[in-house]
């Protein structure tokens, strides 16, 4: 009877190249033909679509959310707008998602620090979330006319009326800027908004919270929501 162990070991050096491999093949057939098709990985397994656009709201900081006191940067100074707190908790009810862009020429002017004035956003941003509210995120512009650098003076694209500010969190977010609204206190606000392609409304000073309901009934009035809003 012929022996044929020595033909198993030469057979299994071929198909193992390392101790702790194991055998690849076991044919001589090509693991695939550039002929054949090709199937891509179905999206229900993993859905890279990117979230559909909506629109949203974008806000004014200083004498729109809280009351400026000038360059206002100590988070002892925060208080709020009349109907400010409300009219977040609106906007959050409603699903609307809300931004703040705000010019900051005080850091350019070197009257306080961007950390200052961090601080006091990330104190707003608190307490809104106290009152119900939600800040999705907030962009702000530090350049300013008689800033102390001159790589701090404009002319720049984000200090409004420039749009840089809104442009800039729609593409990060995906916002649809036509389905959008801006709300400030300035003429500067305004243009910023239109420009970008917004809708934009001027605070009067007097209720945030009125202001809101007229902004969700006219351009999101298909946005979920409490009935009493």
């Amino acid at each position: 009877m012929p022996d044929t162990r020595s033909n198993t070991r030469s057979n299994t050096k071929r198909w193992l190249r390392h101790p702790h491999e194991t055998a690849l093949r076991m044919d001589s057939r090509p693991l695939f033909s550039l002929d054949e098709s090709m199937t891509a990985p179905s999206p229900k397994d993993a859905d890279i679509r990117p979230p559909a656009q909506r629109g949203a709201v974008f806000l004014d900081r200083d004498q729109t959310l809280n009351i400026d006191h000038g360059y206002t940067h100590l988070v002892d100074d925060f208080a709020w707008m009349p109907g400010a707190p409300d009219a977040l908790s609106l906007f959050h009810r409603h699903g609307i998602a809300c931004f703040i862009v705000t010019n900051q020429g005080g850091i350019g002017r070197e009257i306080f620090t961007a950390a200052q004035m961090q601080a006091f956003n990330d104190h707003l941003v608190a307490q809104a979330g106290l009152a119900g509210g939600h800040i999705q995120d907030i962009a702000h512009c530090p350049h300013h006319p008689e800033a102390v650098s001159p790589a701090m003076r404009p002319p720049c694209g984000c200090r409004k009326p420039e749009p840089g500010l809104l442009l800039g969190l729609a593409a990060k977010w995906n916002i649809d800027l036509a389905a959008s609204v801006m709300i400030g206190d300035r003429d500067s606000d305004l243009a910023a908004g239109r420009a970008a392609g917004c809708h934009a409304y001027m605070f009067d000073g007097t209720d945030l919270s009125g202001l809101a309901r007229q902004v969700i009934n006219r351009h999101f009035a298909d946005s979920p929501g409490g009935d009493n809003a």
